[in-house]
């Protein structure tokens, strides 16, 4: 038997392995199913998608679109405005003068004295 000369072992040999019982190996199981979480994981992603949808367009609440505009005018036309009166001729008088002169302010309140 050989040894490891690190570990003081004996070395194992893959191809001629000393116990043909227990082999080196790891046994995988084919199990259907699994699918769990990959459904769970779809229905997250599909939720932040359509959550950063609201919140990137700027809406409050969840609600839908408003309805287009009908494809035809269904309202009556506006009535036409009257025209306007006829505006009396400018005056060649000229503007009155003011009344009286606005009166000066106040003076300031002298300070209080202190104690």
């Amino acid at each position: 038997m050989t040894y490891d000369p690190n570990l003081q072992r004996p070395v194992d040999d893959p191809l001629n392995p000393a116990n043909p019982a227990k082999p080196h190996t790891t046994v995988v199981n084919n199990k259907s199913g699994g699918g769990g979480t990959y459904l769970i994981a779809g229905i997250i992603i599909a939720a932040i998608v359509i959550g950063g949808y609201y919140f990137m367009s700027g809406s409050t609440e969840m609600n839908a679109p408003a309805p287009t505009a009908p494809a035809t005018d269904t309202t009556t036309p506006p009535a036409a405005a009257p025209a306007p009166a006829a505006e009396p001729p400018a005056s060649t008088a000229p503007a009155p003068a003011p009344a009286d002169p606005a009166p000066a302010p106040a003076p300031a309140p002298a300070p209080a004295p202190a104690n």
